[in-house]
């Protein structure tokens, strides 16, 4: 029995990591779309949110631009006049880019981050809407700094909690909608005299009125 359930482990793996090759090659070799035109910045579209007022942006060096192969990016805090909460995007225009984000669970450890409190979720925008954000969520220390950290891999209108998913939506999306935007998504807050559970919801109430601009500007050209 157990010989039987470990040949159907290694045929699962097997056979995603082959979908992952086919995946990455029609993503790389297909012809069939064109890259969108913006008519606005990343930090334009999204200088205020809702209820969220920016209250400073921490523009990123050269060098870390070129090495994510960044086409737009915004890395910004934003205030309720209670809470505050850190936003980076990353985004690409082309599919030939996807992957060039760093995903946190290699980069937060090489930067001396501990991780702890990981796992995979999903919500729904305002209870019975249609847009459903699957993400990844997980706690990071470094010496004081404690922050609990959302995040996701967005390939054109869908949100995606892993490098993997992102490819496989990406390749629907250039294919059948003729779309290749792509991005990084990473919200946080920090831990301080809140629960995990308080900080959770403040980031949520965030999304829920991030995302509907988000996607406006994903949507556009």
């Amino acid at each position: 029995m157990n010989k039987g359930l470990s040949h159907i482990k290694v045929h699962k793996l097997i056979t995603l990591i082959i979908c992952l090759i086919l995946t990455s090659a029609f993503i790389y070799s297909s012809p069939s779309s064109t890259v969108a035109k913006k008519d606005l910045s990343l930090q334009q579209a999204l200088k205020d949110i809702e209820g969220w007022n920016s209250v400073g942006n921490s523009p990123l060096e050269p060098e870390i631009v070129k090495a994510l192969e960044l086409d737009d990016y915004i890395n910004q805090n934003y205030s309720n006049g209670t809470d505050t909460i850190s936003l980076y995007i990353g985004y690409y225009l082309t599919t030939k880019k996807v992957g060039a984000a760093h995903d946190p669970l290699v980069c937060f450890p090489g930067q001396g981050w501990v991780l702890s409190n990981r796992e995979k979720n999903e919500i729904k925008l305002n209870p019975g809407g249609s847009e459903l954000i699957s993400y990844s969520k997980m706690t990071a220390e470094r010496g004081l700094q404690k922050e609990l950290i959302v995040y996701w891999f967005q390939s054109y209108d869908r949100a995606n909690p892993d490098t993997f998913t992102q490819k496989i939506g990406s390749l629907y999306h250039k294919i059948f909608n003729h779309r290749e935007d792509n991005a990084f998504v990473r919200i946080s807050t920090s831990i301080q005299d809140k629960s995990l559970s308080e900080c959770r919801e403040i980031i949520l109430g965030f999304i829920n009125t991030f995302y509907p601009a988000f996607l406006n500007y994903v949507k556009q050209g």
